[in-house]
């Protein structure tokens, strides 16, 4: 049976023109059929955001930036996939909030709710 799990990742706010604060850019979500629980892929998400720090990345990229993640979760072989965010009968939600350098899994209880309203699991 699969564990299917969805990842919501929160993208850092852009800073307009005088320091003026833009509208933050859309979530980026990826979703992910198999082994979706915190012992599956919220183990290996944490590993792979573990090494990130604020400083430059091999393209001069800061390594906690939204597009830069997802687009590094997408190329590896770990089966992720782009997504609206919507799917059914998910049983975990995972948020990478790029600003707080954080990862916090939920309990989506099979789709009955959405990561906006679900229950924080310790990982």
């Amino acid at each position: 049976m699969a564990t299917r799990s969805v990842i919501r990742i929160v993208p850092k706010e852009l800073k307009g023109q005088d320091s003026n604060t833009e509208p933050a850019p859309k979530y980026i979500y990826l979703y992910h059929h198999w082994d979706g629980s915190p012992s599956g892929v919220g183990r290996e998400m944490e590993r792979f955001l573990r090494g990130r720090d604020d400083g430059d990345g091999t393209h001069g990229e800061p390594t906690w930036d939204g597009a830069r993640i997802a687009e590094e979760l997408l190329s590896s072989a770990s089966g992720y996939q782009k997504s609206d965010g919507l799917h059914g009968d998910v049983e975990y939600g995972y948020v990478i909030d790029c600003n707080r350098r954080t990862l916090t899994c939920y309990d989506l209880d099979y789709g009955r709710r959405s990561i906006d309203n679900a229950n924080v699991i310790k990982m």
